[in-house]
């Protein structure tokens, strides 16, 4: 058997064990509301998927978590809702799965096997010494992105009736543009890649000539999207801060991690820099434009 495919088959059945048990855990907590059931089952999934890291010495059993446990999410709320099928949840579940698919394929085509190890943990993991395993892992890789994740799916948790407005169409471009930023962005940088494997160039093609992270701002708008699905019923509530949480969570920390990680192999990033904006391309036009 590759190595590959039985990398990928023994996390096929530790998110397996994850989703099972996180199930079954909602028969211990019946009396509790249906937003707090899976926020318990999702902490618990995410303890499943922590034990399996540990265990094979590899936090980046957590990365698949990102991308699987929302579609998990969204279908359960729908199920409480008696599968109610009309336009608001058909549109939901198509950006979902959408958004899904993409993300976990992406993971599945780059992630080399079990002894594959995302550098950001291997990197924490030495810089943090003792004290990696509780505060670096358990909670940094873990359930910090578990609660954000969790946070930014509560808007699906809205009761989908026949009564909507018109921001649900506009949440759903949102969603379906952010997907599809993504998959552009991705595709641009795998092929400058190709044409320059050594890993030492700096691409500035394509999307990346207005944003330095297209594939963060894809990301981004989804969640937004996300956020307008359930406005649509329950209009501005606390639930905005949700995709603000997502956006200062790439902003503050994802990002400059990357952009530290680049500037010590490639210092003529710092040009880069100057020229194109962290994140939002529309900075950068303004930018170029007001300059001429």
């Amino acid at each position: 058997m590759k190595v590959k495919t039985k990398g990928l088959l023994t996390v096929l059945f530790a998110y397996t064990c994850a989703i099972t048990l996180g199930f079954i855990s909602l028969s211990f907590t019946v009396d509790l509301s249906n937003m707090l059931q899976i926020f318990i089952a999702d902490i618990v999934a995410t303890f499943i998927i922590y034990f399996f890291g540990v265990l094979y010495k590899n936090s980046s059993f957590y990365d698949p978590y990102w991308s699987v446990i929302p579609p998990v999410i969204a279908f359960y709320w729908l199920a409480i809702n008696d599968y109610v099928i009309n336009t608001p949840t058909i549109l939901l579940m198509t950006a979902v799965l959408f958004w899904s698919l993409r993300l976990t394929y992406n993971w599945m085509k780059t992630w080399d096997g079990l002894h594959h190890e995302d550098w950001r943990y291997i990197d924490m993991r030495k810089n943090l010494g003792n004290n990696f395993e509780i505060v670096g892992n358990l909670g940094g890789i873990h359930f910090f992105p578990t609660f954000i994740v969790f946070f930014c799916c509560m808007p699906m948790g809205q009761n989908f009736t026949n009564e909507y407005n018109w921001t649900i169409f506009i949440g759903f471009g949102l969603c379906i543009i952010g997907v599809l930023y993504e998959i552009i962005s991705d595709r641009q940088l795998h092929n400058f890649r190709k044409i320059y494997p050594s890993g030492t160039g700096i691409i500035e093609t394509g999307l990346w000539k207005y944003s330095r992270h297209p594939n963060y701002y894809g990301e981004i708008i989804f969640w937004w999207g996300i956020f307008l699905f359930g406005y649509s019923f329950s209009g501005i509530n606390y639930l905005i801060l949700a995709p603000i949480s997502m956006t200062a969570m790439f902003w503050f920390a994802s990002i400059p991690w990357i952009e530290n990680k680049i500037l010590r192999t490639r210092p003529q990033y710092k040009n880069y820099q100057k020229r194109v904006h962290i994140l939002f391309p529309e900075i950068t036009i303004l930018k170029r434009f007001i300059n001429g």
